[in-house]
């Protein structure tokens, strides 16, 4: 090998361990490997409350289904005493 390639080889293996030295964070670089409480509370966080939002989502849903299936029947019910009541003479509701 000539010294010039040598030299070259050497040059890029040190480029290739900075590279990895370092990664990428919001708060700026870091070394690789570490990683810092926050982001990985923030993630942890942000998961939870994908989770939860998911979770009200859907309770959301079934209490308006419930809330229109008690209408529903409140409704049928008053139909079905007004006309008990008409067919029995007495006042309607």
């Amino acid at each position: 090998m000539r010294t010039g390639e040598l030299q070259e080889n050497i040059v890029k293996l040190s480029d290739i361990r900075r590279e990895k030295s370092r990664a990428l964070s919001p708060y700026g670089p870091v070394k690789a490997g570490l990683t810092t409480l926050p982001t990985t509370n923030e993630v942890r966080l942000m998961e939870l409350l994908s989770s939860l939002e998911s979770v009200v989502d859907n309770l959301n849903f079934k209490s308006f289904t419930v809330y229109d299936t008690l209408n529903t029947a409140i409704e049928d019910l008053r139909v079905a005493l007004s006309y008990t009541t008409n067919e029995a003479g007495t006042d309607t509701l």
